[in-house]
């Protein structure tokens, strides 16, 4: 595991310094920060050393939270958290917090709303695109990451592909202006044992398969209409609860 200036971080090594460059290159407005799972601040103090200085974390948890000066916010993510917060950030980031979650897409919505008009958000996941995730589901089915005993031990439960993100934040409101792949819990030797296969792994299947983390940064803009429920879908299931109603009657 990984720490930043004796703060835990919860995530592969190497995530929240890709993401931290992100937003250095992005995000001009640095005044306010909300950071979700929060952990033990390590994130927040590391946004601080590139110019964020009002900082806030949430989390269930507020036992090993410790950033001097900042605020902490105790909030349950598979709830209307927003409903409870008024203020609004210029950044809001989530490491490795949306697999964890019953619906990623209502989080992204919440979340969004706590944004500034001009605001942005950052968040990583699991990279089920990473090489060896790529070989598990040729295998087995199954993603990797998300497997019985992650579902058990750490809650893996939503898994998100790159597509499927992109696509759910423009349906949401949300463009992405970045993204890239990094992290690794691999050992030296790890590496050295697979470092032959590297090369060709990556010529075949491009970036994506190296990180383990999936980095996304994305604008608040206005959402995509033209992504939205198909109306068709809409008109037929609008009639099912009636005709339901109607053999359950006659019946």
């Amino acid at each position: 595991m990984e720490h930043y200036k004796g703060r835990h971080i919860g995530c592969a090594p190497g995530t929240h310094h890709a993401l931290a460059l992100l937003v250095d290159r992005n995000v001009n407005d640095r005044e306010s920060v909300l950071d979700f799972g929060a952990h033990s601040g390590a994130l927040l103090e590391r946004l601080r050393d590139i110019g964020f200085f009002r900082l806030t974390g949430a989390d269930l948890d507020n036992t090993r939270f410790d950033v001097p000066g900042g605020c902490f916010l105790k909030v349950d993510l598979n709830g209307p958290f927003d409903e409870g917060i008024s203020a609004r950030y210029s950044l809001i980031t989530a490491t490795d917090v949306i697999e964890h979650l019953n619906s990623p897409r209502e989080f992204l919505t919440r979340a969004r709303n706590l944004l500034r008009d001009d605001g942005y958000i950052g968040l990583s996941l699991p990279n089920i695109a990473f090489w060896e995730g790529r070989l598990k589901f040729m295998l087995t089915g199954e993603h990797w990451g998300f497997g019985e005993r992650n579902y058990r031990s750490q809650r893996h439960i939503s898994p998100v592909t790159k597509e499927q993100m992109f696509l759910m934040m423009q349906e949401i409101g949300l463009e992405v202006v970045a993204s890239k792949t990094a992290g690794s819990f691999s050992t030296w030797l790890r590496r050295l044992i697979f470092a032959p296969l590297y090369l060709p792994i990556r010529l075949f299947g491009g970036p994506w398969t190296f990180g383990e983390s999936a980095i996304y940064l994305a604008k608040k803009v206005e959402p995509d209409s033209n992504l939205e429920m198909p109306t068709h879908y809409v008109d037929r299931w609008q009639g099912i609860p009636d005709r339901i109603g109607l053999d359950i009657t006659s019946g």
